[in-house]
């Protein structure tokens, strides 16, 4: 976890008196308020938000290193206890507990990629896998790992909800009830009561592309040859639909039940 200098670019390490400042600064569990007490977070505080790993502050040596391409780390939270992250070439998902200040992330399917070896797509994870205690500092996310005084933060991108043009990802549960042959890409109908529920009486049809990532449940990558009617899935894609009927969306994340 403390080995990134090959991997990071290094900020600046921190003599003596700096580390000082640093620690009594920087790495406190939770910000204080004016009457002494820890600020709680909250999920509105989190949640619809895309953030970006922008740096690493590690206590033993004082060290605070940033990252090169904060877009390429992020985790977005949602306010049904799920979330989604990008580390690098690879993508996944997971659940969440918050309990006053203390964060819990489970971790679900994410991709297996090899993303090169300048990557800090396993650092990136390892941390994530060790978080213990958020906090907020003027709209940067911290997240604390472990029983140490590391911390990582991340950089507000965008708030999901309040952009008209997000590419924020909706998600569905259904039974996948027919595929077909598009003129570039294989298309499927999802179907369930969720999606009637959702006002598609008649399901979704979803494109399939070479973008698209489909995992079986234990995370491994699956082909989309091996995709068939009577598969039960959670797609993941952009709320954009034609106007067709049934609409017609992009799937970007599919996983198998």
């Amino acid at each position: 976890m403390r080995n990134i200098q090959k991997i990071m670019t290094l900020l600046f390490i921190c003599t003596l008196v700096t580390a000082t400042l640093l620690v009594s600064g920087c790495t406190e569990n939770a910000p204080d308020t004016e009457d002494g007490k820890s600020e709680i977070i909250s999920l509105n505080d989190i949640v619809d938000t895309e953030w970006q790993w922008s740096g690493l502050i590690e206590s033993e040596p004082a060290i605070q290193s940033v990252v090169p391409d904060p877009e390429s780390y992020t985790i977005t939270f949602a306010d049904d206890g799920t979330y989604s992250i990008k580390a690098d070439c690879n993508r996944g998902s997971g659940t969440y507990t918050l309990n006053n200040n203390e964060l819990t992330l489970i971790s679900g399917p994410i991709t297996l990629a090899y993303c090169g070896s300048e990557s800090l797509d396993s650092q990136y994870l390892s941390l994530l896998r060790n978080v213990t205690i958020v906090s907020m500092d003027n709209d940067q996310l911290i997240l604390g790992i472990g029983n140490y005084d590391d911390r990582m933060i991340f950089v507000k991108y965008e708030s999901l909800s309040d952009e008209k043009d997000s590419e924020a990802l909706s998600s569905l549960n259904g039974t996948i009830s027919s595929m077909e042959d598009g003129d570039s890409y294989p298309l499927f109908l999802l179907e369930s009561e969720e999606i009637r529920n959702s006002g598609f009486a008649k399901g979704i049809k979803f494109v399939v592309s070479e973008e698209t990532i489909i995992l079986e449940p234990n995370g491994g990558l699956f082909d989309i040859d091996n995709v068939k009617e009577g598969m039960k899935v959670r797609v993941f894609y952009s709320p954009m639909l034609t106007k067709s009927i049934p609409p017609i969306g992009q799937a970007t994340l599919i996983q198998l039940a």
